[in-house]
């Protein structure tokens, strides 16, 4: 270690929990959590269930540390606070730190079953393979993230063995990360010019890209009273998927630096949604 990177050591701490952003890890967990009860498991989860959630955690935070490795030079421009960016952790410990993450969150899904092991290293590979290459690719990257997002669902299908439910959930995170992942493009258009990211804000403008992410939005809020329509959930459902839709429809419309916050929010309460309607089925 660097005599200026441990010469705080608290700092220093909070420095690697910033690094892996432990609420999109923990969202990614509890996604695996509500699959599970989607696809009937107790509420009380199995141990099996609590290893998955713990695998999906660090597999995700190993893939947010090997993101901020590659995107030091993007992240002094968007995000200079980040730890990578200011300098508080230096890259090579951040990428050890990242080999850590994975190969422990695959070690716990090896323990699972051969599947969750199966899905846990794709996701790894992954997120390895996006950060390094595919998000500079035009859509590529988006629907990468988009297809880790939806796995986190299917992973909970694994861990429950009933994938039918969760695949419609799959398809709905699928649709709805889409259409945050172009939102975002458009806030992190300045940094992807410099290193040659080629985006849909960068080649088509802001306001064609807002078209573009609208669509894959829409097609979400219309097929999220599907679950409702054919009596899989109930009214529960419907009252906070209704809330999720309009945060959905109101980040379409509003200013640009709002819509892919607005989006993340209204993701986290159709998550709810999920979880409300698979209790009170």
């Amino acid at each position: 270690m660097d005599d200026n990177e441990g010469a705080n050591y608290p700092k220093l701490m909070i420095a690697y929990l910033q690094l892996i952003r432990p609420l999109n890890c923990f969202m990614a967990a509890f996604a695996v959590y509500t699959a599970t009860l989607v696809a009937g498991l107790p509420l009380l989860p199995p141990a099996a269930v609590l290893l998955g959630m713990l695998s999906v955690f660090l597999v995700c935070a190993g893939g947010m540390a090997v993101n901020d490795y590659f995107d030091i030079a993007i992240d002094r421009i968007n995000r200079p606070k980040r730890p990578l960016a200011a300098g508080t952790i230096q890259p090579r410990h951040a990428l050890i730190y990242a080999s850590a993450l994975f190969a422990s969150g695959a070690a716990l899904s090896y323990i699972i079953s051969i599947v969750a092991f199966s899905l846990a290293l794709f996701a790894a590979l992954l997120l390895l393979a996006y950060a390094w290459r595919l998000k500079k690719l035009l859509l590529v990257g988006h629907l990468a993230v988009s297809l880790l997002v939806a796995l986190t669902f299917v992973y909970g299908g694994a861990l429950a063995g009933a994938y039918e439910a969760t695949l419609y959930l799959a398809l709905l995170a699928f649709l709805s990360s889409i259409g945050r992942e172009i939102f975002k493009s458009i806030e992190d258009a300045l940094g992807d010019t410099s290193i040659g990211v080629e985006s849909l804000a960068i080649r088509y403008g802001a306001q064609r890209a807002r078209a573009f992410a609208s669509v894959p939005l829409m097609l979400a809020v219309v097929l999220s009273f599907i679950p409702f329509l054919n009596g899989m959930f109930g009214t529960t459902y419907l009252y906070f998927v209704s809330i999720a839709d309009l945060m959905f429809l109101g980040a379409m419309a509003a200013p640009l630096r709002f819509s892919s916050k607005l989006c993340k929010a209204a993701m986290a309460v159709a998550l709810l949604a999920f979880l409300a309607g698979a209790v009170t089925a």
